[in-house]
């Protein structure tokens, strides 16, 4: 991490999103001058070809900005000839800060250290915790009184696309998202209901007497 300052956003809040370790190999983004080890999340600029390269990214901008701003976001791969860098810039500006976990655990820890210690009231944190090894690491500053901590499914192409689809822009995909019943649908519709009634007693060798034999 660097040694500048974390700008705060419009509402007085420091946003940093935590995922899990870094991209493999050439759609990993790196920027020297950033202030964790890398933007976690940002695709480079050369592996940022399609949509479908971009999705965890997209995911991730759909949970930051809105759904309404992802398009805006993305465009710039295309309109700028350093989209990726124009991307956090814009975060950054807006007091969001993207880390990994596996990177960036001990520089998040110290931080939020420092600012509950010595900023007092002043600084206030959002975490996003995105995935169990984030959210184990961190989930324990949501008893601080000057942190916010939100915690969600890690944002992998593998995971569904239902769990993001809040998040997500229509027809950004060149496929529709699978629709599902929902668990309240289920639940309500299919799940059998249990019922104050004796159980039927099942028929063996051993039990054919009859009402009038009894």
């Amino acid at each position: 991490m660097s040694n500048e300052r974390l700008q705060t956003g419009k509402d007085g809040y420091i946003r940093i999103v935590v995922g899990q370790s870094s991209y493999k190999d050439d759609k990993r983004y790196d920027q020297e001058d950033y202030l964790f080890t890398r933007p976690a999340f940002i695709v480079s600029n050369q592996a940022a070809t399609n949509n479908k390269k971009l999705k965890t990214l997209i995911r991730v901008l759909g949970m930051i900005l809105g759904k309404d701003q992802v398009k805006k976001y993305i465009n710039y791969y295309n309109s700028t000839t350093d989209g990726a860098r124009k991307i956090v810039d814009d975060l950054t500006s807006k007091g969001i800060y993207l880390a990994n976990i596996k990177d960036d655990k001990e520089e998040i820890i110290s931080y939020i250290e420092k600012i509950t210690k010595e900023e007092g009231q002043n600084t206030k944190i959002k975490l996003l915790l995105l995935g169990s090894k984030a959210i184990d690491a961190l989930n324990k500053y949501s008893e601080n009184k000057n942190i916010e901590v939100y915690t969600y499914l890690h944002p992998s192409p593998i995971i569904t696309d239902l769990a993001f689809k809040e998040f997500v822009p229509d027809k950004i995909f060149d496929y529709k998202f699978r629709e599902y019943s929902t668990p309240k649908e289920i639940k309500k519709n299919f799940t059998i209901k249990e019922q104050n009634v004796e159980p039927s007693v099942p028929y063996t060798e051993n039990n054919t007497q009859t009402d009038i034999e009894s």
